[in-house]
Formats: C-alpha cells, sequence, structure tokens
C-alpha cells in the first residue's frame, strides 16, 4: 500500500512539474549533455521491454512494468541520423508497439504510451 501511495506521488510531482521544463532531461544526469529523454507510460497489462532502433539497429533501453511508467536518458549516440523509433515488446508475449519514425534533435523529450492494444501506441516529442 504504501509502495502504492509513492508510486502515485511521484507521478502526480513529475506531472506537476512538467509545465516547468526548460529543455533537455528532468532527470537526466550531470554531463549528458545533448542527449534526448524518454518516458514511457504503459498502459499495457504485460511488461515491455523497450528498444530504440536506429538505422536498422535495435538497442535495449530497459523494461517498464504493466500498467507504470518509466523514465530513460538516451545517448546521443544510440541515433546518430537524429532518426529513431521506439518498439516495445511484451515479455513472453507476442507482438509489438511502435512508435514510427521520429526525429528527435538533443534536450527533446520523447513520451511514448504504450496503449492496452498495441498497434494504437502512440509518441510524441516536446
Amino acid at each position: 500500500m504504501y509502495v502504492r501511495f509513492v508510486a502515485v506521488a511521484a507521478l502526480l510531482l513529475s506531472a506537476a512539474t512538467a509545465g516547468c521544463h526548460r529543455g533537455g532531461f528532468a532527470n537526466a544526469p550531470t554531463g549528458t549533455q545533448g542527449a534526448v529523454g524518454l518516458v514511457v507510460q504503459n498502459q499495457n497489462f504485460y511488461d515491455m521491454d523497450v528498444y530504440v532502433v536506429s538505422e536498422g539497429l535495435a538497442t535495449r533501453v530497459g523494461d517498464v512494468t504493466g500498467n507504470s511508467s518509466a523514465q530513460f536518458v538516451l545517448d546521443p549516440s544510440f541515433f546518430p541520423s537524429n532518426e529513431l523509433r521506439v518498439v516495445a515488446t511484451p515479455v513472453g508475449g507476442n507482438g509489438r508497439a511502435s512508435s514510427g519514425p521520429l526525429s528527435v534533435s538533443p534536450g527533446q523529450t520523447i513520451h511514448f504510451t504504450i496503449a492496452s492494444t498495441l498497434r494504437q501506441s502512440t509518441a510524441t516529442i516536446r
């Protein structure tokens, strides 16, 4: 119960501070200038493995448990051409969610929402 309360409080705090965003990724470690932020909201029941695909090479970023969110910092070396796709696959399941092609610049943040129906997943860049 306490863990759920802390998770909800953290989510609300991050949503409240989103309006104060001034470029760069809010939780980026020091020394990651030029990085791109990735926020993944998993609205699916399954845990998901998250990948960044650029120039045909898929790089695993991490995982997001079912019905939760996670934040990642993407090093610019993940996407040398500034174009990438975010792909999520269910752990132990079939199918995949894809953002489609995205053109990102250093300091931007990708918001990727994994829908309960994987093909309805969406991505926005801010």
